[in-house]
């Protein structure tokens, strides 16, 4: 079986952006060489594929030296942060199709990849009601925009970085960090507000609004109140 680069190509333009009418922030392509040979990298950020929302992933295919073919019956896509992957194999084009719209649809992926996606969907809906909750009053999210730092970048050194607009008047810098040493992870989230950055740190990420929303307010305190 042999598959064109191009129609790989094609096929994800037909999913993601002409058939679906789905949005998507980037999608981008690289070749890699590695110990096994050469391969096609497919990066995606911030698609919205019919109800799915899919903050990040990757699919991976080998190819030929020339750089005109896919060499294998199979494909690698990015499962969870920090390079995480599954892999599926496929013996036609429609049945990769169906394979890879079936990963998005069902929202195949991991806890922490689907925690940032939910994030993203209604990010200052959700910032502003767990504020309120904790009697943050002082202060309104009123946008929250996914800027990835890098298009295209290695897993292990991925970031998730979004600006933050509170009370249409003051802009926060936040960028979401894994970091995996042995057996244990750690989540670093650091907020940048006009000349300060705030480090914190969470083993876990299912508290990411109230995180987040009580980091804002502590960063504007420390710059607002202490003038």
């Amino acid at each position: 079986m042999k598959i064109l680069i191009a129609d790989i190509e094609k096929m994800f333009t037909e999913l993601f952006i002409d058939e679906s009418k789905s949005l998507v922030k980037s999608f981008k392509s690289v070749y890699e060489k590695d110990d096994n040979g050469l391969k096609l990298i497919l990066s995606v950020h911030n698609l919205v594929f019919e109800d799915s929302t899919i903050i990040h992933t990757k699919f991976i295919f080998r190819v030929d030296d020339d750089k005109r073919y896919i060499v294998s019956d199979y494909f690698n896509y990015l499962y969870e942060i920090n390079c995480v992957y599954h892999k599926h194999t496929f013996n036609s084009k429609q049945e990769l199709k169906n394979k890879i719209k079936d990963i998005i649809v069902s929202n195949d992926f991991g806890k922490d990849l689907q925690i940032l996606s939910d994030f993203i969907e209604s990010p200052s809906m959700f910032l502003n009601y767990y504020m309120k909750k904790s009697k943050i009053t002082e202060y309104s999210v009123f946008d929250v925009i996914y800027e990835p730092k890098y298009k295209i970048v290695k897993c292990d050194e991925i970031s998730f970085n979004f600006k933050i607009n509170i009370n249409d008047q003051y802009e926060i810098y936040l960028e979401i960090r894994k970091i995996v040493e042995e057996d244990n992870k750690i989540y670093k989230m650091s907020f940048k507000f006009l000349d300060d950055i705030d480090v914190i740190e969470s083993d876990t990420l299912k508290n990411i609004h109230f995180l987040i929303g009580s980091s804002i307010a502590s960063c504007l305190d420390k710059k607002l109140k202490n003038k």
